[in-house]
């Protein structure tokens, strides 16, 4: 109740004091008409006042926003550490987020840090962040023994905006303090608001034409490749590739990208997916299809871009304005031979996305496409969501597949998803249900089970006591069924319940227990886990999570259940301001295996990670992949790389790097794979 109360006396007094203006000054400007002050603290949530003084002061030049903040210190300062861009780091920090479209709900996201780091990102309007976002920020920080003193530098045209001045967006920023983990906030506002947490930030206005003198960027690249295996080196126009940027106008931005190169991409780390019934998937790491804004609004069931292996090309266009925003993106994979027989063919990927936008209503609609000569399939996506009551929504998705090849019959098919989800006070829940026929495709995507009907329902509590001990508590349950169309009998069925706790001691606790059954090859199989997890981060150089899981799992390779446990220990830290680790190991084991199986009853799954990060510009990250889960001849798997990267001048990259994989056959590692590359790139 004290919580609504506070939103509506927010949105009262904001709204009474007008917009602030954000004036225009080619230089350092400080006084009264652009200062902002009196943050209030929102974690614990009791609006209390900051106790150490903080002035922040907004200017403009028509091709950059100024964000000069002037924090007063004291001894339980923390500095951080010193990071590579959009690298986290524990340490206090000043935040600001600019919100150019109130009506779509997401926030650019901009760090300072006090050694000159600094961190971007989106905030979206489920409140979860995205990482890939990234933008040409730069920031400048100083300190002495009682002042932190930051300047922040965002270009205007990493944003989204549209319409001439004056231009009304809305801002809020935030400081916090390590040593607490305390939040101050101006003005008020806290994520579990949900959508309210953008309405109430603070309203600004640009009155200034903002300058397009510079909007594109071209960043050609070479690489050079060695292979320590075969004692080889490589030269062909598969070393040379071009990115390409363009802003048309400041809601357009353009993306081109010609035989991109990801050898600067760390190994995906070594994931428990030995006992999957399904193609495991792996997150995306790759800049071109994580960076910008996200206009597609489809996961990936319906698109996943690591199919695209090795893309010929790549372009992306997207676009957002004041009442719908849209985006093109089509990329074409290489072929791939061995032997004479194709193994991968060149597929070209096409997505195109149109999302007409209301106050309360939005209606996401795509169409995505995969095609070679012999085949071509396109799924239609159309996704309404209405918020009918504050934080209140219902939604439908209706996808419309079409399939079209020489090895088959034309299929069509469809999935229709229809939801409710709301908020009210500490309470969360969801209800939504699925249909999907027998010949639904989409190739571009992940699409594990055809021919259903399935229904979910979560509902969850969390709140924020600021006592002693407890600081944060919440509890949570879910439910899942689903049936096959052609019998209505269930295939699987599954629900569970979970609690957790933050303590003001960095202590964090959960723990989840889950129970289901599901059919396999025509046998029904119970299984269930509890799930135990401790945190602790009280020191600088040692954070440790341990997490515990026994239970009973459906072994897919025997067609049987079986007993089993399930061990992980992850330790990270600061060795210093310049080194920073992070080692994870987990250990699976089953208890009932029949002899001489051919199924590994016990193995360990190792990843490690250190960096090196001699300036802000400057690191080196240097990895480790280890598991022995034991198949065929095969018993162990060992990988390593090591990656420097020195950025010389503002988006000009050097990167040296080194790769090798090992296979372990029979007590001795195999190298299957051993490269060393030089990829220098350019940006002008």
């Amino acid at each position: 109740m004290r919580r609504h109360i506070v939103i509506f006396i927010m949105i009262v007094v904001y709204s009474g004091l007008g917009a602030f203006v954000i004036p225009y000054s080619e230089k350092e400007l400080r006084d009264e008409t652009n200062h902002l002050t009196d943050f209030v603290r929102i974690s614990p949530d009791d609006s209390a006042a900051m106790p150490l003084q903080t002035d922040v002061w907004l200017w403009h030049d028509c091709e950059n926003l100024y964000v000069l903040s002037e924090c007063e210190i004291n001894d339980n300062f923390d500095e951080g550490r010193v990071a590579a861009p959009d690298e986290w780091v524990e340490g206090d920090f000043f935040r600001i987020q600019i919100i150019t479209d109130v009506k779509n709900y997401y926030a650019y996201m901009f760090y300072t840090y006090p050694l000159g780091n600094h961190y971007d990102c989106i905030r979206k309007s489920n409140m979860n962040t995205d990482t890939g976002w990234n933008s040409d920020y730069r920031s400048e920080s100083s300190y002495s023994d009682s002042l932190w003193k930051s300047v922040m530098t965002i270009p205007f045209k990493d944003l989204r905006f549209w319409g001439s001045p004056p231009y009304n967006w809305k801002i809020i920023l935030t400081r916090y303090f390590q040593e607490d983990e305390t939040f101050y906030s101006l003005p008020y506002g806290t994520i579990e608001m949900g959508k309210d947490y953008y309405r109430t930030a603070y309203d600004v206005t640009l009155n200034e034409e903002i300058a397009r003198d510079k909007n594109y960027k071209i960043a050609p690249y070479f690489v050079k490749k060695y292979d320590l295996v075969e004692k080889e080196d490589s030269f062909d126009p598969d070393n040379i590739g071009l990115d390409f940027s363009y802003n048309p106008t400041s809601a357009t931005k353009l993306k081109l990208s010609f035989n991109p190169d990801f050898s600067d991409i760390p190994m995906d780390n070594v994931e428990n997916n030995y006992n999957s019934r399904y193609e495991p998937s792996f997150e995306e790491n790759r800049y071109f299809f994580i960076e910008d804004l996200d206009v597609f609004g489809v996961e990936d069931n319906l698109f996943y871009s690591r199919h695209i292996r090795q893309p010929q090309y790549a372009v992306k266009l997207t676009g957002n304005t004041e009442h719908f925003s849209y985006g093109f993106l089509s990329a074409m994979d290489k072929e791939v031979k061995e032997n004479g027989e194709v193994l991968f063919s060149d597929d070209i990927y096409n997505m195109l996305a149109f999302k007409p936008k209301w106050k309360d209503l939005h209606i996401q609609m795509t169409l995505l496409n995969r095609m070679n000569e012999d085949c071509h399939n396109e799924v239609l996506v159309i996704n309404p969501s209405w918020e009918f009551r504050h934080n209140q929504s219902l939604w439908c998705e209706l996808d419309v597949s079409y399939k079209d090849s020489k090895e088959i019959e034309v299929r069509k098919g469809y999935t229709l998803n229809c939801g409710y989800n709301g908020e009210k006070g500490d309470f969360d829940w969801s209800l939504n249900g699925t249909r999907r026929s027998e010949d639904f495709d989409a190739d571009m995507g992940l699409v594990y089970i055809r021919d259903f009907t399935a229904m979910n329902a979560t509902i969850s509590y969390d709140d924020d006591p600021d006592g002693e001990i407890l600081k944060k508590y919440g509890s949570g349950i879910w439910y899942h069924k689903a049936i096959n169309n052609d019998n209505n009998a269930m295939f699987e069925e599954n629900g569970g319940v979970n609690f957790w706790f933050n303590s003001t001691k960095e202590i964090n606790f959960s723990m989840n227990v889950n129970l289901g059954k599901e059919e396999y090859k025509g046998t029904f199989y119970n299984w269930g886990d509890a799930w135990i997890n401790l945190n602790y981060w009280g020191i600088d150089w040692l954070s440790t999570n341990i997490s515990y899981s026994p239970g009973k799992s459906v072994v897919y390779n025997l067609e049987q259940e079986s007993k089993k446990d399930y061990l992980s220990i992850s330790l990270r830290g600061d060795v210093s301001n310049h080194v920073t680790y992070f080692l994870s190991a987990s250990r699976q084991r089953y208890f009932d295996f029949p002899d001489s199986c051919g199924v590994d009853e016990k193995y360990w799954i190792a990843n490690m990670d250190i960096t090196i990060n001699f300036t802000n510009h400057f690191s080196l990250r240097n990895g480790c992949r280890y598991n022995d889960y034991e198949i065929a001849e095969r018993t162990g798997y060992l990988g390593f790389f090591s990656n420097l990267s020195y950025e010389f001048k503002d988006q000009c990259f050097i990167y040296l790097g080194y790769k090798t994989v090992q296979d372990e056959i029979e007590a001795e590692y195999i190298v299957d794979y051993r490269q060393a590359y030089v990829k220098v790139k350019y940006s002008f």
